[in-house]
């Protein structure tokens, strides 16, 4: 039984974190429970918001795009054929997205196999690591296009029309691209408007299977590119953005007029009452902006919405959140509980003391929940700072007893950012990089030890140490959690048992990749493969968790769920799949 066939002038791909995640019994996947808002797996199924975007536009342009979100039908149909979904295609152009760098495998991976089966359609890459590294990704042999910037929808548009009218794309702006002959060439990286014009039609979500007993339904309104902070370890920070994009101006925000549009088409979402709306980059608004943005919230009718904050919300904006939404959560990051670590990290605006007294007006004020983020793997910040932060965490805990304040801990693993100041400058900010070019970070996701694929360590945390006293870490808030009546006892056991696995097995794996000869670890991995599988099965299927949800809900119905073909569709395919195993 064959897939229908696609059709589209573009393709928008998103690729696994490890492509081949369902046969590799060589790669082990630990548990670590997921630390951003939206729960995803090790396999990093979150898509960059500018696909929907980009759609949204061109589409607008009378150009046909569609959305596959290869990662998550993988985790959700396993017996989906890649190779024949491939030859279902009927389109000329396949964007796929490196954006963050841990998609580095997945994403060659499929390029690879699309040139290889259906080298009739062309391959271009985009985000912000593919601008990063676009000198050395364009010399891929199955890499035909690297399309550069924070805003590409006018540079694609313009590419789209010159594979309409057959011609080269000498004319459009960002372009890197060869010619029939494999000649490279660099189009003039030039467009770099200053508004970011990029909307989003939030009105239409993927299809959701109704099998699914616990869909998770949410919305990410981006508000704007760059940031005006400057966080050393973060790719999209002051500093990384200008230096990436080439530009002199290190914010570029959406226009109002864009902003209500998207919140608008929130009115009209099916079911509008059960999503929640995390608002990226929301510390950014203009102060100006601010009255008005919350007003289109109010409008929107939406279950529950998140800001980010970066200093400490003054009293008014408080009101006017909780007004606007009466499930209102704050989310901040001061990365440390210690100061000096906060603020070599790019926070430190707030003491602990200014902020605990925040937290109690925010709550008095009406707001509905304050979540608040620390990371493991800022400069000057050993186990013993670690594991005060847990210290710290716990007596929030216990003075905030059920008010709504959720502390959370993560180790920044995988990954460093490429183009980050702490990646560009290691040696004065107390790091060692271990992976520069792509080719280097995709052999480290090749690797069998977590341990070995990240691609840092600090001079306070080594790469052994980053995973582990992470895993002490979180087991100790989460332990924290129960004593204080936050979460349930009986998922929080279940939740430990599964870090007390994780962190022996890492263990085990480690030691076999650390044997120098690549035939005898090969050997010795395939021992353990029946164990790396199990364990991978039970981190890597159609349910996921998070650290602010510890309890394993089915994948579907997530706004970036983009799967090409309706739910039956899949649904018969992979029945078929099985009879012919079953024969």
């Amino acid at each position: 039984m064959a897939l229908p066939k696609l059709s589209a002038d573009l393709l928008l791909l998103h690729a696994p974190a490890i492509f081949d995640f369902r046969s590799r019994r060589d790669i082990y996947f630990p548990f670590l429970g997921t630390s951003g808002a939206v729960p995803i797996t090790p396999l990093y199924e979150y898509f960059p918001v500018g696909f929907k975007s980009l759609r949204h536009y061109l589409s607008s342009h009378e150009f046909e795009v569609k959305i596959i979100n290869l990662s998550s039908l993988m985790i959700r149909y396993p017996r989906i054929d890649v190779d024949q979904l491939i030859n279902s295609l009927e389109v000329s152009l396949l964007g796929i997205d490196l954006h963050w760098m841990v998609h580095v495998q997945g994403c060659l991976e499929i390029a690879q196999r699309v040139k290889r089966l259906r080298p009739d359609i062309s391959v271009i890459l985009g985000g912000i690591s593919s601008t990063y590294y676009a000198d050395e990704l364009i010399k891929y042999p199955f890499v035909d296009m690297v399309m550069r910037g924070y805003d590409t929808h006018e540079p694609m548009l313009a590419l789209l029309r010159a594979i309409r009218q057959g011609l080269e794309p000498r004319a459009v702006p960002n372009l890197m691209w060869k010619d029939a002959n494999g000649l490279i060439y660099d189009n003039d990286f030039s467009y770099k408007p200053r508004a970011f014009g990029c909307e989003v039609d939030w009105s239409s979500q993927p299809p959701t299977d109704a099998s699914l007993k616990a869909p998770i339904r949410e919305v990410i309104p981006l508000l704007n590119a760059g940031c005006s902070r400057n966080c050393g370890w973060c790719g999209g920070s002051r500093e990384a953005f200008k230096r990436i994009f080439r530009h002199d101006h290190s914010l570029i925000s959406k226009p109002p007029e864009t902003i209500n549009a998207e919140l608008q088409s929130l009115q009209s979402l099916p079911g509008a009452e059960n999503y929640y709306v995390y608002s990226v980059g929301a510390y950014n608004v203009p102060p100006g902006w601010m009255k008005s943005v919350l007003e289109w919230v109010e409008a929107s009718g939406v279950r529950s919405i998140s800001y980010e904050q970066f200093n400490l919300t003054p009293d008014d904006i408080l009101k006017r959140m909780a007004k606007a939404n009466t499930r209102t959560t704050i989310t901040l990051s001061p990365e440390s509980h210690d100061l000096k670590v906060a603020t070599l990290a790019g926070r430190g605006v707030y003491t602990n003391q200014e902020m605990e007294a925040w937290i109690e007006r925010a709550l008095d004020l009406g707001i509905h929940q304050v979540d608040v983020w620390y990371f493991i793997g800022m400069p000057e910040q050993d186990e013993v700072s670690v594991m005060g932060t847990v210290d710290y965490v716990q007596s929030l805990l216990r003075r905030f007893v059920g008010q709504g304040v959720n502390p959370m801990i993560c180790p920044m693993i995988p990954f460093l950012d490429p183009g980050s100041s702490f990646f560009e400058y290691p040696e004065q900010n107390g790091y060692r990089i271990f992976y520069r070019t792509v080719e280097q970070h995709r052999r480290g996701m090749e690797r069998a030890s977590i341990i070995n694929w990240t691609n840092y360590e600090t001079r306070w945390l080594r790469r052994k140490d980053l995973v582990h006293v992470g895993y002490r870490a979180i087991k100790r808030v989460v332990e924290a959690k129960a004593e204080t009546r936050a979460l349930p006892t009986g998922v929080v056991k279940d939740y430990i048992a599964r870090i007390n696995d994780a962190a022996e097995f890492v263990d085990v794996v480690h030691e076999v990749d650390q044997i120098d000869d690549p035939e005898t670890r090969a050997k010795e991995l395939e021992k353990l493969g029946d164990e790396i599988e199990r364990r991978n099965n039970e981190i890597i299927f159609s349910g996921v968790s998070n650290q602010a949800f510890p309890i394993n809900r089915q994948i579907g119905g997530r706004w970036f769920d983009e799967l090409g073909w309706d739910p039956e569709v899949l649904d018969a395919e992979c029945q078929e799949a099985d009879r012919v195993l079953d024969k």
